[in-house]
């Protein structure tokens, strides 16, 4: 009796480890020789990932002739990217987000500039990463999100966070690629921005990426986004083009139309128009309370305000009139109220992508009261 309960329970286990992605090899059509391959790659795949080793199929080169290299090879990847699971968040990390998500979207609300870290302070250093997605997260409007990697981006570099610290997805390039790489069951859509990609699971079917990497920087003015799908059984569309009227955010929208998720690899690339906006005065009148070094950047209807170095910024608020377009112009800049001095660091060019910064020091010791007038 207890030879058969062990015999029954080590079965129990192999059915829950066995992966179901096997499936997506289909004998009736690849042929039960090229399936064989798949399979035995997938299952090479899983086990490295779960060993924490590197993606590499060839380390079993011996275990596959070369006419079936690509089958093993598909199914090696496949089966390696199965198994990147990302882990449920602790209370106190989705503690840290839903915070950073109210203040985003308090600040967007009074029309403060998109700067989570002012907000540092009110997190340890551990779970600031999650203070400043969920802070971004609210500042855009996103819905809540919870239980997908932090800090995994290459549009989100450091320790600080989603781009922080670093200079804001301001400055663009006028072409680049953008590759996603998940599983994905339904509709989801992934979102570019500046040098950022973002995924929404539209029908919380369960959606998890496994590589996201920019090529670039989304420029903000007018391009055009085409995409081009590498690998997946569904499909790859571009719902939105990047415009100032969504804040220069590119859509690509993937439907999975079989039951149960796949493996997708898209490619999205873009070519920029040239410049053709016309120039027209603006003002910005800026308040914060700085600690030695702040930059202010604006662009369009844009301002963003960013600690250099010293302590971090608080109390800043802003009001803009008017939009700073995307064509050489010249911005100017009157100091209200600060013991200290503000100059123009960048006019706005094609360099900066038409991006002027202004530069707040502060000199002595501890925080001083800033009122800025920027005018173009």
């Amino acid at each position: 009796m207890r030879i058969l309960f062990t015999i029954m329970f080590g079965i129990g286990l192999l059915a829950v480890a066995a992966p179901s992605a096997i499936a997506q090899c289909d004998p009736a059509t690849q042929g039960h020789i090229r399936c064989g391959y798949y399979n035995e790659g997938y299952q090479d795949g899983v086990r490295d990932a779960q060993a924490n080793q590197s993606s590499d199929y060839r380390r079993y080169r011996n275990k596959y002739e070369r006419q079936y290299e690509n089958n093993y090879r598909d199914g090696y990847n496949a089966g390696y990217q199965s198994t990147q699971v990302i882990g449920r968040w602790t209370p106190t990390q989705r503690m840290a987000y839903d915070l950073g998500y109210n203040l985003g979207q308090s600040d967007r609300q009074s029309r403060r500039s998109r700067s989570p870290e002012q907000h540092q302070q009110r997190s340890i250093v551990e779970l600031r990463p999650y203070l400043f997605q969920g802070y971004m997260d609210g500042y855009d409007g996103m819905p809540r999100r919870y239980d997908f990697p932090i800090g995994q981006n290459p549009g989100f570099p450091g320790p600080g966070g989603p781009g922080f610290p670093g200079r804001p997805p301001f400055g663009g390039t006028a072409t680049g690629t953008a590759t996603w790489a998940g599983r994905v069951d339904n509709r989801a859509n992934i979102i570019l921005q500046g040098n950022a990609l973002r995924t929404v699971d539209l029908t919380n079917s369960g959606l998890t990426t496994t590589q996201s990497f920019v090529n670039g920087s989304l420029p903000r003015r007018d391009a055009f986004i085409s995409v081009r799908k590498v690998s997946g059984r569904g499909t790859a569309n571009v719902i939105q083009q990047p415009s100032r009227f969504n804040n220069y955010e590119a859509i690509v929208q993937i439907s999975d139309p079989q039951g149960g998720a796949a493996n997708y690899q898209i490619e999205i690339s873009w070519q920029a128009s040239a410049i053709s906006e016309n120039y027209q005065s603006g003002r910005v009148e800026w308040r914060g309370r700085v600690d030695q070094t702040v930059n202010i950047y604006i662009s369009g209807t844009e301002v963003f305000a960013q600690a250099v170095s010293g302590g971090p910024l608080t109390n800043e608020t802003f009001d803009i009139n008017g939009y700073l377009a995307r064509r050489p112009g010249n911005v100017s800049v009157r100091k209200r109220d600060g013991r200290g001095t503000v100059t123009v660091l960048e006019q706005p060019n094609a360099a900066n992508d038409y991006t002027a910064v202004i530069q707040v020091f502060d000199p002595q010791g501890g925080a001083d009261n800033y009122r800025v007038e920027i005018t173009w």
